[in-house]
């Protein structure tokens, strides 16, 4: 007797369909994922201010030696002071206006401007001491600057 077909394996082509559509969508995901990365907006660019410290009889002054930051209410300034003993105290900086809490003043010298910082402009950081004179900050006080999250400057008196 003759066989007139002959049985063959393979897959079905309802079965092929489906399973080239899903190996598609699983490669054009990759794709997306791996390509996602670049696309999207521009980086920010890294903050770059130069600051120099110094102490007088009557304060703490940090001196903006080079670079420019733009202070306004959507990224302000904030000092974080960190004295050797009790909780930090956090000044937040916007259009070169400080918010001073009652043991710490902070006065800001701009040349600029009221919406930049910039080479040239000076914060002067004052602590009010028990007999009510404004003195430098204690030894041990950290002085921390942050700016859009990143620390930009760091001083410890």
């Amino acid at each position: 007797m003759k066989v007139l077909y002959k049985k063959e394996k393979g897959v079905s082509p309802v079965i092929a369909t489906i399973l080239m559509v899903a190996i598609t969508v699983v490669l054009a995901s990759a794709v997306y994922l791996m390509v996602s990365g670049y696309i999207g907006s521009a980086p920010s660019k890294p903050v770059a201010l130069g600051v120099s410290s110094s102490t007088n009889a009557t304060a703490t002054q940090f001196l903006i030696t080079s670079g420019n930051i733009s202070v306004n209410p959507g990224s302000p300034l904030i000092i974080t002071i960190s004295p050797p003993s009790g909780s930090p105290v956090s000044i937040t900086l916007i259009n070169t206006t400080p918010s001073s809490p009652s043991r710490y003043i902070v006065h800001v010298y701009s040349v600029t401007g009221a919406k930049y910082l910039a080479a040239g402009d000076t914060i002067t950081i004052s602590y009010v001491s028990n007999n009510g004179s404004s003195v430098p900050l204690p030894p041990g006080t950290t002085v921390t600057f942050t700016y859009n999250g990143n620390v930009i400057y760091k001083y410890t008196a």
